[in-house]
Order: C-alpha cells, then structure tokens, then sequence
C-alpha cells in the first residue's frame, strides 16, 4: 500500500508509491555519457576561442592560477535576460503600477550566467573538486554584490542540465536572476519557516538536518559542514537536498572554508547521480530566503537537486500533490552504495 508523507518544512502531502513500478528496477535516464561529446564545439557561445563570433559582455571570473586555461569559471550578462537593469529602473521599491484592476511593473532586475567550465563537455560530475570551486566561489560574489542594489529583493540561483530540464546549451552554465519581485512560493517557505519557529522555538531545518543526521537511513554523503539527504516526503525520485550542518541563513557568509567544503559535497553527490541515474536531466535550485529573511534564526538556505526521471499525470497536475515510487530510504541506500 502507498504511504502519505508530509513535508516538515512546507507541510505540502507527498504520496509515496513504489508499487507503480510493478516490480521492475527505476532504470533513469540513460542519456550519452558527456564525454562522447566534444570537448570544443567552434559553434558554441560559450567555449573560450569563439569570442569574435560571440560577444559576451562579461562581468567577472575566477582566473587559471597557472594560465593553462583562459579562466577557471566566468560570469557574463545574459543576452535573453528575464530581469533587465535598465535606467528608468527605480532605485529601490517603489508603488507598482495600476492597469485598472491589476498590478504590473517593469522587469526590473539583473540575469547573469555562470559559465562553469572552459571545458563544452564537462558537469559537476566530471569535475574534480578543485574545478567545481570557483563556480561556487563566482555564486558567492555575485550573490553579493547583486545585494547591494536595493531594489533586488532576493537573488535565484538555479542550473538546467539536459533538456527535459530547460536547458537550452549544453555547455555547462548557470545562471542567476535578481528581481524586485519575491515569487509567492519563496514567500511560503519563509513563512512555514517562520511559523515553525514561532510554534517550536527552533528552526525547522536544523530540527531535520539533526534528526536526519542521527536516524542514517536518508543520508547519501556528507562532510565537516555539509549533509546531502533524500528528503523525507521527497516529490521526485532521487530528489535530494544539500544542507549546511550549522544553521546558516545567508549565503553572503560562505567563507573560502565553506566554499571548499560545499564544493566537494556537491561534486560528489553530482557524480552518484550522474552514475545511478546515467547522465539525467536535472535542476539545481540554490533555495536562498529573500535578503531581507537573512541572518534571521528561521531560515536556512539549502541546494535542492532534482532529476527529471518521470512524467507527472493527470493525478499530479491536478491534485498538485506528487506520487513518487522511490521511497527517499531507498534513494539514499542506492547511492550510498555508488
């Protein structure tokens, strides 16, 4: 019989059905491995040499400390920006405008990528720890610098990888918005945050990191400062959640320490995947609280990861509640074992 969980943190239901697979094994997504691809395509706008072809304005990069590569990672402005800095952009919040009943306003903002390797062929799961660092390193400073302007509210930090993903380049790259808008479905996890810790006295994701870290069974790696779990109400197969050990609410305090050590949880959670699940499209989501929510004792930021392996249907999309057939223990279990 299948089970109902609830999430902790959103108190959003999940049922969990590993029945529907009718005993046969979760095979993923099999795709080619990356590195049947070649490692400069002359036709992409982000491998180093085409330049001329493709002009980027670029904003800044982690430099090759032996000059052997043109640079470790970049950070250049999108050309299809979802959120523009343009000049009749207010200096910081200002009334929406009315459009008779409604509400509307410029798509105020900034959209920038990461381009995460010189290399075309390359992801988090072929990189060595080292190379997955500056990625990480430019998600700090951007992050950062991005705060500074107050009409930036919260800054999203995402990677498509595949194209059941969104991804519409294959080299590896991810990108960054900063709006003046906070999406209502950020708004609802500080606002369970918040109310759990008005309710319980803690924060509720330090209550989970704990209990997870003590209970072993959804634990797929972790180090001195970072924990990888399968969540308990997990919506997708294989879903799973990078959590900073002490309770940290904002991503500005990653020292060059922290950095090293998310990069190696990352880089190694990424290559289980990558082997379990051949290859599959995924979402790296970096789950930061709007600016105004750091440094507060109820948020947490964390890194949710989730592979495309499954199609939803007409139960999903209409009940809006996820039916998941790997049990996260049976997650966390397989890739232990990678």
């Amino acid at each position: 019989m299948s089970e109902i969980r609830q999430d902790l943190a959103t108190r959003n239901w999940v049922i969990i059905a590993p029945e529907r697979l009718k005993g046969k094994k979760f095979a993923g997504a099999n795709n080619p491995c990356l590195k049947t691809f070649v490692q400069y395509d002359k036709t992409c706008p982000f491998c180093p040499g085409n330049e001329e072809r493709f002009p980027n304005i670029e904003v800044d990069r982690i430099v090759c400390p032996d000059n052997s590569e043109p640079w470790q990672a970049l950070c250049i402005e999108n050309k299809y920006k979802i959120m523009g800095d343009a000049p009749e952009c207010p200096m910081g919040p200002s009334e929406f405008d009315i459009d008779g009943i409604y509400h509307r306003f410029m798509g105020c903002g900034n959209h920038e990528l990461i381009i995460e390797s010189p290399y075309h062929n390359r992801s988090f799961a072929l990189m060595t720890v080292d190379e997955v660092i500056p990625t990480i390193e430019l998600y700090v400073r951007r992050y950062t610098e991005l705060g500074k302007n107050p009409n930036n509210l919260i800054t999203l930090i995402f990677k498509n990888h595949g194209p059941a993903s969104g991804a519409s380049q294959r080299h590896p790259h991810s990108q960054i918005v900063a709006s003046r808008i906070v999406p209502n479905y950020v708004r609802s996890l500080v606002d369970e945050a918040r109310r759990y810790f008005d309710n319980e006295g803690v924060c509720v994701y330090c209550k989970i990191i704990n209990f997870e870290l003590k209970e072993k069974k959804r634990i797929v790696y972790e180090n001195d400062h970072f924990v990888t779990l399968s969540p308990y109400a997990a919506p997708l197969p294989f879903q799973l959640d990078i959590y900073p050990k002490q309770h940290e609410s904002d991503f500005r305090n990653l020292d060059s320490r922290l950095i090293a050590s998310l990069g190696d949880c990352l880089q190694v959670t990424m290559k289980k995947l990558y082997i379990r699940l051949g290859n599959p499209d995924f979402n790296i989501i970096f789950r930061n609280p709007p600016y105004q929510d750091t440094n507060v004792p109820y948020c947490h930021w964390f890194v949710q990861i989730g592979p495309h392996c499954i199609t939803p249907g007409g139960f999903e999309i209409g009940s809006r509640m996820h039916v998941n057939v790997i049990p996260p223990e049976q997650a966390a279990a397989e890739l232990r074992e990678v």
